[in-house]
């Protein structure tokens, strides 16, 4: 929108951007901008936030795994099975990332299982796991399909080997 200046005496004519009309007041044309800083400095520090928050966001079931002196490295595109404490009073498990119960476990390793030739699986279980429990998710796992069962573990830690 145009400013409306009162009539200039300086008799310099038309200086400063300011042009005249015919017998009237000067009318002073802006540029109006949009002043981005503002703008970049919010998308900053949104992008600080979900830096920081993303990881955070990752869930899983919390497990202690047991220790092992000797492990080899796991180098292929695995499937994770873990069977925290809580199998033993809810009898409910994670496949990958989906908690399922156990009497789903069959199916739903079938479903994953369903075009891939890798036919092996990788069982996280808690250090208080007991042996039994242990075996009935593998029996499962047998029954579903799966040719290995690898157990995982945590190293120990450095000095104690």
């Amino acid at each position: 929108m145009p400013k409306v200046q009162g009539h200039d005496d300086s008799g310099n004519g038309n200086g400063g951007g300011v042009r005249r009309r015919r017998g009237g007041p000067r009318v002073a044309t802006s540029l109006s901008e949009i002043n981005v800083v503002p703008l970049v400095d919010v998308m900053l520090v949104l992008l600080v936030i979900f830096m920081v928050t993303a990881p955070m966001m990752q869930q899983g079931m919390a497990v202690n795994l047991p220790t092992a002196r000797r492990a080899d490295p796991v180098t292929a595109q695995p499937i994770y099975v873990t069977v925290p404490v809580t199998f033993r009073t809810d009898g409910r498990l994670q496949l990958g990332d989906e908690t399922i119960g156990v009497d789903v476990l069959p199916e739903r390793m079938r479903q994953v299982l369903g075009g891939t030739e890798d036919r092996n699986v990788f069982v996280r279980t808690d250090g208080q796991v007991t042996m039994q429990e242990f075996m009935q998710v593998t029996d499962l796992l047998k029954d579903a399909g799966v040719e290995r069962v690898g157990l995982l573990t945590q190293p120990p830690p450095r000095g104690r080997r």
